[in-house]
C-alpha cells in the first residue's frame, strides 16, 4: 500500500512534482506546434516523438532540479526563485523553438533576465504561472480540436459520382506525369505581367506534344491543387470549418491513397512517386504507390518540407532500372520555377518577376533532359507536362494574392502549363473540354478506355481561392468561372 501511495503521490499537483511541472510547461509548446503544423504531422509516430520532446525533456529537467533542491543545502531556500525562473525559461525555449525551429539565444537571454527580476518579487507565486499556462493552452487546444475534426470526418470530395474506379483500359501504355511547380501557360507567359518569350512551348509542339495554351489550375497552391488533381473532384479547400491553404487530407490524397493511383493499380500498373523533396510526404501517411524515391523514415520529425533535396532526374533514371513486367505510371515533380515569394526588399514585383523568369530557363533545361530521356527509353509512353498552378507574378504580397480582383493578376495565380504527348492514344472527342487540372485524369482515363461515358461527370473548370478579408475567418470564393472569366463569388455552403 505504501508503494502504491508513493506512485499516486507522483501525480499530485502541488507545484513541486516534476511530472506535473514538465507536463504543464510542455503542454503549451506541444499544442502550439501540432496545431500549427497539424496536416504535416498528423500521425501517432509524430505525436509520440513530440510528446517526448516537448514534455519528456521538461520532466527530466524538473526532476533533476527538484532532486538538487532537495539534496543540496542552501538551495532549498531559493526553491521558489529557481522554479519561477525555470518555468519561464522552459516555456519560452520550447515555444520559440516550436514557432521557428531554431534556438533563439537572444530571446532566451532576455527571458532569463526578466525571469530573474520578476522572481525577486513574485517567487512565491510560481504555482500561479502553471495555472496561467494551462489557461493560455486552451487556444491551441481548440485549434487542434477543429483540425482533428476536419481530418477525420467524412470527405465526400473523395467519392466519385460514377463507377470510374471500375474503368478498364483498352490501351495500357506507360504514363509519365511531369510536374514543374508553378510554370504558367503560354498565353500568360507572353502577356503583360510576365512579358517573356521562351522557345520551350514551341519545343514541346515540335516534339509532338499537344499544347493547351489557356489551361489553368483550380486552386492556387501545390497541396490544394494536387489534391483536386488526384481526387478528380473539387474539394473547396477540404470543405473545412476554417479553410486554409494547408488543407485537411491533402497529403494523403496526393502521395497516399487516391482514386487515380487505385485506378492505375486496378489496371495492372506499377506506380512510381518521384518528388524533389518530402513536402507531399511530410506527415508520413501510408503510401499507396509501389515505389517512392524518398522513404518515410528519411523524413525529419521537425521540418518545413524541403529538408530533403533529391536529384529528380537521377532518381527517374534509377527507377528505370527496376525490372517490372507491368505497365508503369510515374508522377515526377520538380520544385521549379515555383512562384514569387514576396521577399524582395525593393521594387518587389519587378525583382521577383525577373527571379521567376530566371528559374524558367533553368527548369526548361531540366524538362528537356527529362523528356528526352523518357522518350528515348520509352518511345511509346504517354507524357503529360502539367504545372500545379501559376507563378503569382504581379502580386505585391500574400494578402493581395488572396484579395485581388484584378482579372490579369487572378489568372497569374492559376494559369498553368499543360502539354500532352498522346503517343497513339486517340484524344479527339475526349479533350475538347479539358481546361483545368481537376479533369486531367478523367479525360486521360476516358481516352485510354475508349469510353466517353465517363466524360459526363467532368467537374466544372471553376477556380477557387480563399477570401481573407474578414476579421477572423477565411471563406472560399470562386475567382474564375467555367468559361474562364474572372469573377468574385463567395462559395455558398
Amino acid at each position: 500500500m505504501k508503494a502504491l501511495k508513493n506512485i499516486f503521490d507522483q501525480f499530485k499537483i502541488d507545484g513541486t512534482n516534476p511530472l506535473w511541472l514538465g507536463l504543464i510547461c510542455g503542454i503549451y509548446p506541444f499544442l502550439f506546434y501540432v496545431s500549427n503544423n497539424f496536416y504535416a504531422t498528423n500521425s501517432w509516430e509524430y505525436w509520440c516523438y513530440f510528446l517526448l520532446f516537448f514534455i519528456g525533456i521538461p520532466i527530466v529537467l524538473f526532476s533533476i532540479s527538484i532532486l538538487l533542491l532537495k539534496n543540496i543545502k542552501g538551495l532549498s531556500s531559493f526553491r521558489g526563485h529557481i522554479l519561477f525562473v525555470l518555468i519561464i525559461l522552459v516555456v519560452v525555449f520550447f515555444t520559440s523553438y516550436a514557432s521557428s525551429l531554431v534556438i533563439k539565444k537572444k530571446l532566451l537571454l532576455i527571458a532569463l533576465v526578466v525571469a530573474v527580476l520578476l522572481s525577486i518579487k513574485l517567487s512565491d507565486r510560481y504555482k500561479k504561472l502553471l495555472s496561467l499556462i494551462l489557461v493560455v493552452s486552451i487556444l491551441p487546444l481548440a485549434k487542434l480540436g477543429y483540425k482533428i475534426y476536419d481530418q477525420v470526418r467524412e470527405k465526400s470530395w473523395l467519392q466519385q459520382p460514377d463507377n470510374i474506379e471500375e474503368i478498364v483500359f483498352k490501351q495500357t501504355p506507360n504514363v509519365y506525369m511531369i510536374q514543374p511547380d508553378g510554370y504558367v501557360n503560354k498565353s500568360m507567359m507572353e502577356g503583360g505581367l510576365y512579358n517573356y518569350e521562351t522557345e520551350f512551348y514551341d519545343w514541346l509542339e515540335t516534339n509532338d506534344f499537344t499544347l493547351y495554351n489557356t489551361f489553368r489550375s483550380n486552386y492556387p497552391a501545390s497541396l490544394n491543387s494536387n489534391a483536386s488533381l488526384f481526387a478528380m473532384r473539387h474539394h473547396y479547400f477540404g470543405s473545412s470549418l476554417l479553410p486554409d491553404l494547408e488543407m485537411p487530407y491533402a497529403r494523403e490524397s496526393i502521395s497516399g491513397d487516391n482514386p487515380v493511383v487505385r485506378i492505375f493499380k486496378n489496371n495492372g500498373y506499377f506506380t512510381f512517386f518521384i518528388a524533389e523533396d518530402e513536402y507531399f510526404q511530410q506527415n508520413r501517411c501510408e503510401q499507396l504507390y509501389d515505389y517512392t524515391n524518398t522513404n518515410l523514415d528519411e523524413i525529419p520529425y521537425f521540418g518545413l518540407g524541403g529538408d530533403l533535396k533529391r536529384d529528380v532526374l537521377a532518381d527517374v533514371k534509377e527507377a528505370f532500372t527496376i525490372k517490372v513486367d507491368k505497365p508503369k505510371f510515374f508522377f515526377i515533380e520538380k520544385c521549379l520555377p515555383h512562384h514569387v515569394h514576396f521577399d524582395a526588399a525593393k521594387d518587389r514585383i519587378e525583382t521577383e518577376r525577373l527571379d521567376y523568369l530566371s528559374k524558367i530557363e533553368e527548369v526548361n533545361i531540366w524538362l528537356k533532359e527529362t523528356i528526352n530521356f523518357i522518350s528515348k527509353k520509352d518511345p511509346n509512353g504517354i507524357i503529360l507536362v502539367l504545372a500545379d498552378h501559376g507563378g503569382w507574378v504581379g502580386m505585391e504580397n500574400y494578402r493581395e494574392m488572396f484579395s485581388t480582383r484584378d482579372a490579369t493578376k487572378i489568372h497569374s495565380i492559376y494559369a498553368a502549363l499543360f502539354a500532352v504527348k498522346w503517343n497513339g492514344i486517340e484524344n479527339t472527342g475526349y479533350d475538347e473540354d479539358l481546361k483545368s487540372n481537376v479533369n486531367v485524369f478523367r479525360v486521360l482515363f476516358s481516352a485510354m478506355s475508349k469510353n466517353n461515358v465517363y466524360l459526363k461527370h467532368l467537374e466544372s473548370n471553376d477556380s477557387y481561392n480563399l477570401n481573407n478579408e474578414g476579421s477572423f475567418f477565411k471563406s472560399v470564393r470562386k475567382v474564375i468561372d467555367d468559361n474562364g472569366n474572372a469573377v468574385y463569388e463567395n462559395l455558398k455552403n
